[in-house]
C-alpha cells in the first residue's frame, strides 16, 4: 500500500506525518517552528529538510500551506503580513525537482475543509463552510466536494474581510484574544497561550470572560456575513481554541441566532473540526489523490 508524507505549513508551526491512501496516520505527528523573520524566507529550506528526513517509503508529498496557493502549479501566489517573504515560493516544482517525487500543494484552510468533508465533522455534507481560527483566520467553501477557488484562487480569504472593528483576523483571531487578555492581565502576550486563557475562563475570571464575550461578538459578525453570502449546510470551526467545543458552541450558536436578521437564515449546522491537528494533512492527501486521479483520466483520454 502506498504511503504519503503530508505536511501542514502554518504561521506558527510546520506539522508533518506519514499517512496511507485511506487517510490513516502511520506514526506520530512531528513538528517544528515555522521559520519566519523579516529577512530571507526559510520555510522552503525547512520543508526540504523534512522531506529529506522522511522520504523513505513515500510515494508522494502532500502539502497544505498558509497563503494563497495555485492548486495546480503548487506555488504561493500571495502570503500576507503574517508570513513575510513567502510570496512566490515554488513548493511543488522544488520538491519534485529535488526528490523526484510527485507533490501537490493546497491552501491550508482549503485542505482542512477537504479533510473534514472527507473523513471529519462534515463527512457526507454537500455545502461546507470551514473557518480556522488561529494566528489569523482562514476560510474555505466546498460545494459537492469542489472548492470555490475564485478567478485568481483568492476566494474565501475571509481574514481580510473588513468588519466594523477592523479586519476579521485582526479582531477575531486567537492571537487577538490572547493579546486582549494579556492587556487586561497586564502581562506579556508572548508568555500567554489559549490554554491558559481557557483555564481562567473555566474558573469564571470576570475580566477574561468579558474579553471572550467581545471576541465572540467580533467572530460572529464575520460568520453572519458569510452565512448571508454562502448559505452553507454546515459550518466547521477549527483551530486550537475551537477544541473547547463545550464552552464555545452554545455561546456561538446563541450569538449567531441573535445577530441574524431573521430565523430563516439560521439554518446552518454549527460543528467543530473532528480531525484536530490532522485536518490539513488529511486534506492535503485528499487533494493529492484527486489530482492523481484527474491526471490518470487526462492520460486515458
Amino acid at each position: 500500500m502506498e504511503n504519503y508524507l503530508c505536511v501542514d505549513i502554518g504561521g506558527t508551526s510546520i506539522k508533518y506525518a506519514k499517512f496511507n491512501r485511506e487517510g490513516a496516520r502511520l506514526g506520530a505527528i512531528k513538528s517544528c517552528q515555522t521559520p519566519v523573520s523579516d529577512g530571507a524566507n526559510q520555510i522552503m529550506p525547512a520543508l526540504i529538510r523534512i522531506v529529506e528526513q522522511e522520504k523513505t517509503g513515500v510515494a508522494g508529498v502532500c502539502v497544505a500551506s498558509a497563503g494563497v496557493v495555485h492548486p495546480e502549479k503548487g506555488n504561493i501566489i500571495y502570503a500576507g503580513y503574517t508570513i513575510p517573504g513567502y510570496t512566490g515560493t515554488e513548493i511543488k516544482a522544488e520538491i519534485e525537482h529535488r526528490f523526484d517525487l510527485p507533490c501537490a500543494v493546497e491552501n491550508d484552510v482549503n485542505a482542512a475543509c477537504l479533510g473534514e468533508s472527507w473523513l471529519g465533522g462534515a463527512r457526507g455534507r454537500g455545502s461546507v463552510l470551514c473557518l480556522t481560527i488561529g494566528t489569523g483566520i482562514g476560510g474555505a467553501m466546498l460545494i459537492n466536494d469542489k472548492l470555490i477557488n475564485g478567478y485568481s484562487f483568492t476566494a474565501c480569504e475571509v481574514g481580510y474581510m473588513q468588519l466594523s472593528q477592523g479586519k476579521f483576523q485582526d479582531v477575531a483571531s486567537t492571537k487577538t484574544l490572547i493579546k486582549q487578555v494579556a492587556s487586561r492581565k497586564n502581562i506579556d502576550a508572548n508568555a500567554l497561550n489559549g490554554r491558559q486563557v481557557m483555564e481562567w475562563a473555566y474558573g469564571d475570571d470576570a475580566a477574561v470572560l468579558a474579553e471572550i464575550e467581545q471576541w465572540i461578538e467580533n467572530l460572529v459578525e464575520g460568520v453572519v456575513n458569510l452565512i448571508y453570502i454562502f448559505n452553507p449546510e454546515v459550518i466547521v470551526l477549527g483551530g486550537g481554541l475551537m477544541e473547547e467545543e463545550a464552552f464555545f458552541k452554545p455561546r456561538l450558536e446563541a450569538a449567531i441566532s441573535a445577530k441574524l436578521i431573521s430565523p430563516m437564515f439560521d439554518t446552518a449546522d454549527l460543528t467543530f473540526a473532528k480531525l484536530g491537528n490532522e485536518a490539513g494533512m488529511i486534506g492535503a492527501l485528499h487533494h493529492f489523490l484527486n489530482q492523481k486521479e484527474a491526471k490518470k483520466d487526462d492520460d486515458f483520454k
